[in-house]
C-alpha cells in the first residue's frame, strides 16, 4: 500500500510540475487536473511535453522524461523572482492605483492557480475584480475578510505566494 501512496505522490507532483510549466510557457494543454491518478489528459502532457522537449515521445514518464520536467521546472523557477515582505507597510483599497495595484494584481493572478480567485486584470487599479479576488484570498487563508489589502494580507500573499514557487 506504501508504494500506491507514493505513486499516486510522484504523479501528483507531475502533474503539478506540469501545470507549472504549462503556466510558464502559455501551453493550457500542459495544465493537467491535479488528482494524482495518471490519466488521459497526464498521458497527453508528458507526450506534449515530450514533443517540445525532443524527447521521445511515449507518453511515460521514464526518469530522462522526469528529469527534463523537473529542470525545466527549475530553470522557470530561477526566473521567478520572490515576493519580499518590503510591502508590508503598503496597504491598498478599492480605488488605489498605481505599481502597488499591479504587483498585488500579477501576486493574486499567480496565485489563482493555487486558490479559487476570481481573474483579476493588471492594470493597476484596485477596482472590483481586484477587491473580490483580495477577499476570496482572505476567506481562504483565514483571514479577515474586508477586500483591502493590509499588512496581514501583504503577508499572507507574500507567504502562499514564495510556498507556491517552492512546488517545483
Amino acid at each position: 500500500m506504501a508504494d500506491l501512496t507514493d505513486e499516486r505522490e510522484r504523479i501528483i507532483l507531475l502533474q503539478r510540475m506540469l501545470c507549472r510549466l504549462g503556466a510558464a510557457w502559455g501551453i493550457p494543454e500542459l495544465e493537467v487536473p491535479v488528482c494524482g491518478a495518471w490519466n488521459e489528459a497526464t498521458e497527453r502532457a508528458v507526450r506534449l511535453f515530450q514533443e517540445k522537449r525532443c524527447l521521445p515521445v511515449t507518453g511515460i514518464c521514464g526518469r530522462e522524461t522526469w528529469d527534463a520536467v523537473a529542470a525545466c521546472c527549475a530553470e522557470e523557477e530561477e526566473k521567478r523572482a520572490p515576493v519580499y515582505l518590503a510591502v508590508r507597510e503598503l496597504s491598498l483599497c478599492p480605488g488605489d492605483e498605481g505599481d502597488g495595484v499591479l504587483l498585488l494584481q500579477a501576486v493574486l493572478r499567480e496565485l489563482a492557480g493555487e486558490y479559487p480567485l476570481p481573474e483579476v486584470p493588471a492594470d493597476g487599479r484596485y477596482g472590483e475584480t481586484t477587491e473580490r479576488a483580495v477577499a476570496a484570498f482572505q476567506r481562504t487563508a483565514g483571514l479577515d475578510v474586508t477586500g483591502r489589502a493590509d499588512r496581514k494580507t501583504w503577508r499572507a500573499l507574500a507567504e502562499a505566494y514564495n510556498n507556491a514557487a517552492g512546488d517545483c
